[in-house]
């Protein structure tokens, strides 16, 4: 398999292959597919691509089909109609190079046979956030919010574009003088309410591979008013070199930079826009610092609503959430490198429910709960990421900003399920899955397969339990604290999302 050539770089966009996350590359040699945990990866050769197109009715995926093999590799990619038409005249422009015409090869008719999944399953890093240092590329690789310490969101939408070549061309020079402000504290001149610019502008937002352009040249791109930016300093992934993206999800994408006390942070920046984005982020900061003293296990954060500039838009500047660095790794990983460790997992396990109920004490629900939003720390501590969809009391009546990911939420839960018990039901499905692999390891590879974002339960589980496979499992074991985890999952689906039936606090004590 030849090495990536930046040099033919053409685009890069974060994606999903055989439910792994990764980038999707195109060069003018071929398509590769990069795991973000560095596992094999996919290589597929310009010459043997013969076309693409958009498969599905409702989880539209890309469909890139090969002339020698007959196969057909599909890929969850946001922005699939550039992708169709890049893949497409990659492939058209080489067929008329090298045979002096552009016209495709007639596909078999015999249809093309599904390609299996990659030899080696992934398990996510960070950033996004995805792992320890903050959810990992998960160039996210979507929901699901695929990521370090910050707020990723996850609804249904494709996944964000992310990374561009390293030698992309510079902005051009900013003119304001910089100066100085203490990332800790919303700015007091940005007061919540106030009205944003965001909703002056019109055009297109960036997408992952415009920002990655921009940490080519922060100095230039960064408004001056998030410090002393000249001294600032990008730090490239060492899972995907040549990269700055460290995670990705369906709001943004996480960058980790080196500022001028020597001392790393991550910078998310949105690539998808958002109408109340300022107002939110304003009020879930001030309500943070004012309960600090109990919010240990989130990661702190200071919203800038004007942050960087792209090479596109160079005359606007976009909003960046600067948060706390965390090195650690994603709840996913954390139960893969410890699968034989079942006290440290049950301790794990009973520390996040604590949490959680400090949490919703304070009154808030984080809103996404999901294997990389939970970062376990180098101390064995637990950090919550992403909080894109958390709830506040300043937002009760309001409508949830997303959904979550679909597999640890109640399947009744709709845009109207916004509280403080928002995270009852993750809570419970995520303590029940520890709670039996802390007693039987062997759950854990015969249900995970390797899913960086999923447990061992699925939203499929949740709709028919009659009929689960892991279900059954879980409720043939003899363990009786699993058997009355199960009655409460069953007693929880029978009720609405925000059954106060069950709590974190609760679930601890068992």
């Amino acid at each position: 398999m030849p090495k990536i050539d930046y040099s033919s770089y053409i685009k890069g966009s974060a994606a999903r292959y055989n439910k792994i996350k990764g980038n999707l590359l195109l060069s003018a040699d071929g398509i590769w597919f990069v795991p973000d945990d560095g596992g094999t990866e996919l290589y597929l050769p310009i010459e043997k691509i013969m076309d693409a197109h958009i498969e599905g009715v409702l989880l539209k995926k890309i469909s890139v089909i090969t002339n020698g093999s007959n196969d057909r590799y599909l890929f969850s990619v946001a922005e699939k109609d550039e992708w169709k038409s890049a893949i497409s005249l990659a492939a058209g422009i080489f067929r008329r190079v090298t045979t002096g015409t552009s016209s495709r090869p007639v596909p078999p008719s015999n249809g093309h046979a599904k390609l299996q999944p990659n030899s080696q399953a992934v398990s996510v890093p960070p950033p996004t956030p995805t792992s320890a240092t903050q959810p990992t590329p998960k160039p996210q690789p979507q929901k699901k919010k695929k990521r370090p310490s910050s707020p990723k969101p996850a609804q249904s939408p494709t996944p964000p574009t992310a990374p561009a070549p390293p030698n992309a061309a510079p902005i051009q020079s900013a003119t304001q003088a910089p100066t100085q402000t203490t990332p800790v504290a919303a700015p007091a001149q940005m007061a919540p309410g106030r009205s944003s610019t965001i909703a002056a502008y019109t055009g297109p937002w960036p997408s992952g591979q415009d920002y990655e352009q921009s940490f080519q040249t922060l100095k230039l791109s960064m408004h001056p008013s998030l410090g002393k930016v000249d001294q600032w300093e990008a730090v490239k992934n060492p899972k995907t070199p040549g990269w700055y993206v460290y995670a990705s999800g369906n709001y943004g994408s996480i960058y980790k930079v080196k500022g001028d006390d020597n001392k790393f942070f991550a910078l998310k920046c949105f690539t998808r826009k958002s109408e109340n984005l300022n107002t939110r982020y304003f009020q879930i900061s001030d309500y943070l610092l004012k309960h600090s003293k109990g919010l240990d296990f989130l990661a702190h954060f200071q919203y800038f609503e004007q942050g960087i500039r792209t090479r596109k838009s160079q005359s606007f500047y976009f909003p960046v959430l600067r948060m706390e660095w965390i090195d650690g790794v994603t709840l996913n990983k954390y139960i893969q490198d410890n699968i034989s460790n079942l006290k440290i997992l049950k301790k794990v396990s009973v520390n996040l429910m604590n949490e959680l109920d400090r949490m919703q004490n304070l009154g808030i629900g984080h809103g996404d709960l999901a294997g990389d939003n939970i970062i376990v720390t180098n101390s064995g501590g637990v950090k919550l990421v992403d909080y894109d969809g958390m709830y506040i009391p300043n937002f009760k009546g309001e409508k949830s900003a997303e959904m979550g990911h679909a597999d640890f939420q109640h399947p009744g839960r709709s845009v109207d399920t916004f509280s403080n018990k928002l995270d009852n039901f993750s809570a419970l499905v995520i303590h029940l899955s520890l709670s039996a692999i802390s007693e039987n390891p062997n759950l854990w590879e015969k249900y995970n397969g390797g899913d960086p974002d999923c447990l061992i339960l699925r939203k499929k589980d949740f709709l028919n339990l009659d009929i689960s496979p892991v279900y059954k499992e879980l409720t043939a074991m003899k363990n009786k604290k699993i058997k009355k985890l199960c009655g409460i999952l069953e007693d929880y689906l029978a009720h609405g999302p925000l059954w106060d039936g069950v709590n974190p606090s609760m679930l601890a004590s068992l």
